[in-house]
């Protein structure tokens, strides 16, 4: 996935450079957008000390019984700079919280623990090419692929080892950083009462190495993957 991102990036960066001789009359636009969403936390791993059927202190995997992951909102501002007729470079900014259920763990070699539920806050940074497909009547489809970047920290890290605290309830917050990709395919209104409403599916596929969590006190690695429904409104400039 790190090629992927590069090669969006320097094919962004070489959009972005091109345009500056492309003369856009009223074509760029801001966009405010909202959206929720549904997913998945997968692929979770990090260093942990002995458990039954997985002894020493080394990286174990888990699996959530419930591996949902879900967007609260994000609230969103989008660039979107014209090329030419069909190509645009959007770059975006949005703040988010996501959280996951409150479920169980299923560890490497079966040992079954709690795991209340945890939410993540942040900003995500996205760029990238869009590409808009022939007005059909009053309404343009369009489809991208960004490159993206969500900043922010985790709540409830607790591991309740004192006796007094609770696992998984309030304790300090933890850095997540994660990169990936977002391929999003929408369409919004060019004229009528409702001209520059819009609405998109985006698919956040991300990549996080986080800080400590809970048990995992030297940090943890996991990959989100969440449909996003997002509904925006765009102005001319």
């Amino acid at each position: 996935m790190n090629n992927l991102i590069k090669i969006l990036i320097l094919l962004s960066f070489i959009i972005f450079k091109n345009s500056n001789y492309v003369h856009a009359e009223a074509e760029n636009e801001l966009s405010f957008s909202i959206a929720t969403g549904n997913g998945i936390m997968e692929n979770v791993k990090g260093m942990h000390t002995p458990v039954t059927n997985n002894p020493g202190t080394n990286i174990k995997g888990l699996v959530l019984d419930d591996d949902s992951l879900n967007t609260i909102y994000s609230i969103g501002i989008d660039y979107n700079k014209y090329i030419n007729k069909n190509l645009y470079f959007n770059s975006s900014i949005s703040f988010a919280r996501h959280y996951t259920v409150d479920t169980n763990i299923t560890f490497d070699g079966g040992y079954n623990s709690e795991f209340p539920e945890i939410y993540f806050r942040g900003l995500a940074f996205e760029l990238g090419p869009s590409y808009r497909f022939s007005q059909i009547p009053k309404i343009t489809p369009y489809v991208g692929l960004n490159a993206s970047y969500f900043l922010g920290e985790q709540t409830d890290t607790n591991y309740g080892i004192n006796g007094i605290d609770t696992y998984g309830e309030e304790g300090p917050e933890t850095y997540v950083k994660c990169h990936g990709i977002t391929p999003n395919l929408g369409f919004f209104i060019k004229s009528g009462f409702l001209k520059g409403y819009g609405f998109s599916i985006e698919n956040l596929i991300l990549e996080c190495d986080n800080d400590h969590n809970r048990s995992m006190t030297e940090g943890y690695e996991a990959d989100f993957n969440i449909i996003q429904y997002r509904l925006d409104y765009r102005i001319s400039f």
